[in-house]
C-alpha cells in the first residue's frame, strides 16, 4: 500500500488565518471567563447583575466582526467551538472538585462554592448562547443583505440588542430560578440588558476597528497574488 506523505512540522499560516485564529481564541476566552465569573452577583448602584456583564458583550463584537469579514459559516463554527469549550470546561471542573483534596488543604469549601455553581451556569449559558449567538449572526447578515453591505453600526447594534435581550432573559431564568427571588431575577435581567445596550453602543467603534484590521490582511493578500501573477 502506498505510504501517506507526512506533513511538514510547520505549515505557513496566511495573515488572514492568523487574525481569525486570534479572534476565535479571544471569543472562546471571553465566553469561558464570563461563565466562570457569572456565579458572582454584584451591585450596580441601586440594582444587581452578574459580573459577567463586563466580559460577555465582547463576544458579540467578535462574532459580528467574523460574520462581516469571513461570513456565516466561519462565524457559526466559532460559536460551536465556544460551546464545545464550555462543555469540556464544566466536565474538567467537576473532576477537579470531586477529586479528593490533600489532608492539609483548607480551601475545598471555597473551591466547591465557586466551581460547583458553574455546571448550572454553563447549562444556562449553553441554551442562551446557542440561541442568541446564532440569532445574532443570522440577523447581522440578514441586515447586511438588506442594507447592501452598508451601515455596519446599524447592523451591529440591532442584531446585538435583540440577541442580547434573548440571551439575558433565558440565561437569568435558568441560572437563578429557585436560587434568587423572582423579583431579583427581573432586576438582574433589566440591569444586565441596560448595561449591555450601553456597552453595545460604546463598543461600536471597536467593531469598525476590528473589521478594518481583519480586512487589511485580505487586501494585502490580494495585492500579493496580483504581483505574483
Amino acid at each position: 500500500m502506498p505510504q501517506k506523505k507526512a506533513l511538514p512540522p510547520f505549515l505557513p499560516v496566511d495573515p488572514s488565518s492568523k487574525k481569525l485564529m486570534l479572534l476565535s481564541g479571544l471569543f472562546i476566552c471571553c465566553v469561558m471567563i464570563a461563565n466562570i465569573v457569572a456565579t458572582k452577583i454584584v451591585t450596580f448602584g441601586f440594582t444587581s447583575a452578574t459580573v459577567a456583564i463586563l466580559f460577555y458583550p465582547f463576544t458579540y463584537v467578535i462574532a459580528d466582526t467574523v460574520s462581516e469579514v469571513w461570513g456565516k459559516h466561519v462565524a457559526q463554527r466559532m460559536v460551536w467551538l465556544g460551546l464545545a469549550a464550555n462543555v469540556i470546561m464544566v466536565c474538567l471542573f467537576t473532576i477537579a472538585v470531586k477529586f479528593p483534596g490533600a489532608a492539609f488543604y483548607e480551601g475545598q469549601a471555597a473551591f466547591e462554592a465557586v466551581l460547583l455553581g458553574v455546571p448550572r451556569i454553563v447549562l444556562a449559558s449553553v441554551i442562551a448562547y446557542a440561541i442568541s449567538q446564532n440569532l445574532d449572526i443570522y440577523m447581522f447578515l440578514g441586515l447586511r443583505k438588506r442594507t447592501h453591505g452598508r451601515h455596519l453600526w446599524l447592523r451591529n447594534n440591532v442584531s446585538t440588542m435583540v440577541s442580547q435581550l434573548i440571551d439575558t432573559t433565558i440565561f437569568s431564568f435558568i441560572a437563578f430560578w429557585g436560587r434568587v427571588p423572582t423579583g431579583e431575577i427581573g432586576k438582574i435581567i433589566g440591569t444586565e440588558y441596560g448595561i449591555k445596550i450601553i456597552l453595545c453602543i460604546i463598543l461600536t467603534p471597536l467593531v469598525y476597528a476590528l473589521v478594518s484590521w481583519a480586512r487589511s490582511s485580505h487586501t494585502q493578500e490580494g495585492m500579493h497574488h496580483d504581483h505574483a501573477a
